[in-house]
């Protein structure tokens, strides 16, 4: 925190004194909180307006304070400090993603005369997407920058998937998939505390007793018990994603969720850029968002179909497997890698697997899983039956699951940790976020 605060001081005094001038500062009082709010303003005689949300602590609006006057150059620009934090009033509040959201809205139509583009890093990313998907009136194009808490707070906090995986695959994405170090003290101290966290959260005594009424951990917090399920398909609007290749608190993984379930989203990796791509790279961070909003062009949308190669492998350790497959066995192997993959079946039996933005479309059983150990990220199966798992342990994120008789069917009982996916089936059509302690009585 030290370092970063003084990058802010070295950006904001670095600037020219007209471009300082030119960056209108306001306090003012808000509606949501009910609390007084800090304000910046550039660029105002522009038509284009672009909405800038920072992440969590108290650089706040600091952030942007290397790329605001540039933005402004060409944009209407507005930044704040989010309620709770920098120069914006300290309260003990409820901060969650939702209450943000309506914070945003009086934003904007507040500042905003009309459409906008919205840009959020960390926790503000987070802020960003919920307000697409609940908000979006007059939202034009949506940038977000590492974002945190997408996860279930499993997969962030207590490493679901390690102690089968780290002996034999360091570094497996479940490692290090941390939010912040706050986040994790926050919830480690409450493991002794027999309460559900959205009942401390909504209480203003609980949260002052527990959480000392710090904005920091309730937003955190907050975060993490957001269940973004429902949001992400609601979200229309082109989005950018960027993200630092070397960040450590907010993994790459997040990104790769969401551009994989996003209906129109692109991923770009940042290289040698960490949490803070703005300042770690910041020429390449900006140029990234100049070209995305002078022409936000959308993914490829063509269907990906499956191939004809059929791929049988044993005993194999480190395989990295891509492009298109009629079918995929695995037997006994150890850290293999499917990356964008397409195919009619897949079985993993006995092995450790990640599958990352992969695409299983059959007519019988997409992908059937036995006593191995899987991390799945933006992975859509469809078939008869979309999976069967027996005798294994699962981390999935993003993944769509869809069975004309059975979205998930379960032999032997097994261990599924979902965040943010959903299934489809003849019996149901649930979204999923959570543990789920999968046997032959629960199919879906």
């Amino acid at each position: 925190m030290v370092q970063i605060f003084a990058l802010f001081l070295l950006f904001v005094f670095s600037f020219p004194a007209a471009s300082r001038a030119d960056i209108s500062k306001e306090v003012v009082s808000e509606p949501v909180f009910k609390g007084k709010v800090f304000i910046l303003e550039g660029g105002k005689s522009h038509a284009e307006t672009v909405v800038l949300v920072h992440g969590l602590g108290d650089l706040a609006s600091g952030t942007w304070h290397a790329m605001l006057p540039v933005l402004a150059e060409k944009y209407h620009v507005v930044a704040f400090d989010l309620p709770g934090f920098g120069r914006s009033e300290k309260k003990n509040e409820l901060y969650s993603p939702e209450r943000y959201t309506a914070f945003l809205k009086w934003v904007v139509e507040k500042y905003v005369p009309g459409p906008f583009h919205l840009v959020g890093h960390s926790l503000g990313g987070s802020v960003a997407l919920y307000f697409a998907g609940t908000r979006p009136e007059n939202l034009q194009n949506l940038i977000l920058a590492n974002v945190a808490g997408i996860l279930h707070r499993s997969v962030i906090t207590r490493h679901f998937l390690l102690p089968d995986l780290e002996p034999q695959w360091p570094g497996s994405p479940a490692v290090g998939e941390k939010l912040d170090h706050l986040i994790d003290a926050t919830l480690l101290k409450l493991e002794g505390i027999p309460l559900d966290p959205n009942v401390l959260l909504k209480n203003d005594l609980l949260r002052a007793n527990i959480l000392g009424g710090d904005p920091a951990r309730i937003a955190a917090l907050a975060l993490v018990e957001t269940d973004f399920s429902t949001i992400l398909p609601r979200v229309e609007v082109p989005t950018l994603l960027l993200w630092g290749d070397k960040d450590d608190i907010t993994p790459l993984r997040s990104g790769i969720l969401l551009e994989g379930t996003l209906k129109n989203a692109r991923l770009i990796k940042i290289p040698g850029a960490g949490h803070m791509p703005m300042f770690d790279q910041a020429n390449h961070f900006n140029r990234a968002i100049f070209d995305f909003l002078s022409s936000p062009s959308g993914p490829d949308s063509t269907e990906a179909l499956p191939g004809n190669r059929i791929g049988n492998f044993s005993n194999q350790d480190n395989l990295i497997l891509e492009g298109h497959y009629r079918s995929i066995r695995l037997v006994n192997c150890r850290n293999a890698r499917l990356r964008g993959v397409t195919a009619e079946a897949i079985e993993i039996i006995g092995s450790t697997a990640s599958l990352e933005q992969c695409f299983i479309k059959g007519s019988e059983t997409g992908l059937r899983i036995e006593n191995s150990t899987v991390i799945g990220t933006a992975v859509t199966v469809e078939g008869n039956i979309a999976m069967e798992v027996s005798r294994s342990k699962l981390d999935l994120a993003g993944a769509c699951l869809k069975g004309k008789e059975a979205a998930l069917r379960c032999g032997e009982p097994s261990t599924i940790l979902f965040s943010v996916s959903r299934a489809e089936s003849a019996m149901s059509r649930v979204y999923l976020h959570g543990r789920w302690e999968a046997n032959s009585q629960n199919s879906l």
